[in-house]
């Protein structure tokens, strides 16, 4: 089947998605004031809680009812969202107080305690605080008049974000790795030879005497 061109939403669309966004937003924030249907007691931790979590939403619906056309607006307000994941991420992962968590492992559903509960946070909360930063360093670059102003401080922040994603990225770069090695032992006790990149070879040869004909 073709695949179809995924339309924008339509202005009433907008409205409407980010009105229910936000209404959600306000529930958790309004909380933190004992007011509504929730009250501090039902966040489950500090009240502040309540503003980062509803903030999250709040600021996802006023991003719709922007619309795609007002971009300083929308990468103000997508500050505010991830700023405020991050918050409630630092908080669980590195914040005082005991942490149980729910957890889920194959078959297995139940709550987790102490450094099981903080250290999956943790990873993520690192990744978030990073995103926030480049987004941060993106948008300012913006204001200033894009590239190349703060071109080496958006590096650096980029580093930062590709280095809090090491402790997600080398396990899976280990596990190519072995499985690579795993295959090519199959291949070598069942043939006979270690396997070879037929397609590489040729290029590499090709690319030689090509080299040697310039000469």
């Amino acid at each position: 089947m073709p695949n179809k061109t995924q339309e924008p939403l339509t202005p009433r669309g907008r409205l409407g998605f980010g009105l229910t966004l936000i209404a959600f937003g306000i529930i958790p924030m309004l909380a933190t004031f004992d007011i509504g249907p929730l009250g501090p007691k039902d966040i489950n931790g500090p009240a502040w809680l309540g503003l980062a979590s509803g903030g999250v939403f709040v600021a996802g619906g006023l991003a719709l009812l922007a619309g795609p056309d007002r971009k300083i607006i929308n990468s103000l307000l997508g500050i505010l969202a991830v700023a405020g994941l991050a918050a409630i991420g630092n908080w669980i992962a590195f914040g005082f107080g005991e942490r149980v968590c729910g957890a889920s492992i194959l078959v297995w559903v139940g709550p987790v305690e102490g450094l099981a509960c903080r250290i999956p946070f943790g990873i993520g909360a690192l990744i978030t605080n990073a995103i926030l930063l480049v987004m941060t360093v993106i948008a300012v670059q913006g204001a200033l008049g894009g590239p190349p102003r703060l071109s080496r401080l958006r590096n650096v922040a980029e580093n930062v974000l590709l280095l809090s994603l090491a402790p997600i990225l080398l396990p899976l770069l280990l596990i190519m790795i072995l499985m690579a090695a795993t295959g090519a032992i199959r291949t070598r006790l069942t043939t006979g030879q270690w396997p070879r990149n037929e397609a590489f070879i040729a290029r590499m040869k090709a690319r030689r005497a090509k080299d040697a004909e310039a000469r």
